[in-house]
């Protein structure tokens, strides 16, 4: 029943992103600059610029307080001043699992030049969690996403999915899908050359 639960869930989060994404990507003809010619250039007047949405690059990523596995609550305003790479997954993910060696070895590699791996867990059972992580020898901070919420205040809409902050906590990069370890690398160091 829970696998039921994860799926309906997942699936109503992609449809909800696929909505959000076709609502917000449609420009009014207004802005657009479009011209047939090179001397025609379009003046975009302040009452049509629309305000930046949570979720895009260069947006202030979605605030969240979560709960670690030590039991103690984490948010992500305690990690600003580090690049913070945000990793939805779960146990049940065969991508995700395959990525979290990765994870902990650029975590490992890079936490002590400001850099922070959050793998935010959705909707399991804390033990289950445990053990999984134990197992795995994984060091990077664990949070539980015991609803769901912040994998919806996030859209994610399939697992695993990775966001990564800047210092100030603004979004520079979203990868779905898994990522290998050269991928990481070069989203992190991207990042820090900006």
């Amino acid at each position: 029943m829970n696998k039921k639960l994860v799926i309906i869930t997942v699936l109503a989060i992609t449809l909800v992103a696929v909505l959000f994404y076709i609502s917000n990507n449609t420009i009014p003809n207004s802005i657009k600059e479009e011209s047939s010619n090179d001397e025609k250039t379009e003046v975009k007047d302040e009452s049509s610029v629309e305000e930046v949405l949570p979720m895009q690059i260069g947006s202030i990523a979605p605030e969240f307080t979560l709960e670690t596995l030590e039991g103690k609550m984490a948010s992500l305003k305690d990690y600003r001043g580090k690049i913070v790479l945000i990793n939805f997954w779960a146990t049940w993910c065969p991508y995700c699992v395959r990525e979290m060696p990765d994870l902990n070895r650029l975590y490992l590699e890079n936490k002590d030049d400001n850099f922070v791996v959050l793998g935010i867990d959705v909707a399991e059972n804390k033990s289950k969690v445990e053990n999984f992580v134990k197992e795995g020898g994984y060091e990077f901070p664990i949070l539980l996403d015991k609803t769901g919420k912040v994998a919806r205040d996030y859209l994610v809409s399939g697992l695993p999915m990775s966001v990564i902050l800047d210092e100030e906590g603004r979004i520079r990069a979203i990868q779905l899908g898994m990522m290998t370890y050269p991928q990481m690398k070069e989203m992190l160091d991207s990042v820090r050359s900006k």
